[in-house]
């Protein structure tokens, strides 16, 4: 047995703990045909959540003031907009987290051509 550390040994473990230390490419979703699919899904509830509660809401209020058709009418349309708001301000999220996704993938070097 000699003390000389074997030479073959050392370098396998030199390559094992360069690999180790490496960064890690991101793993990215195919984007495939069905990669928007969650975020459309996300929007679509909340535009129909503002009008059922503004349905829901219009309804109580026909219900206890006896105006039927005038309080479901102005609600629904404040239900809807207030849907269109959300659904926009979680598009422009969406927009945004994209942006900075695409921002990074150019600043790191496996994103550089």
């Amino acid at each position: 047995m000699s003390d000389e550390p074997d030479p073959d040994r050392l370098k396998a473990l030199a390559e094992k703990l360069e690999a180790a230390q490496a960064p890690k490419a991101r793993k990215t979703h195919g984007g495939g045909k069905y990669s928007g699919a969650g975020q459309a899904w996300q929007m679509v509830i909340e535009l129909t959540t503002g009008m059922v509660i503004g349905v829901l809401i219009g309804m109580g209020l026909d219900a206890v003031t006896g105006l039927a058709p005038v309080f479901i009418v102005v609600f629904t349309l404040l239900g809807f907009a207030a849907g269109v708001r959300v659904m926009m301000q979680t598009a422009a999220s969406f927009q945004r987290k994209a942006e900075a996704d695409a921002l990074e993938n150019n600043n790191s070097p496996e994103g550089r051509t």
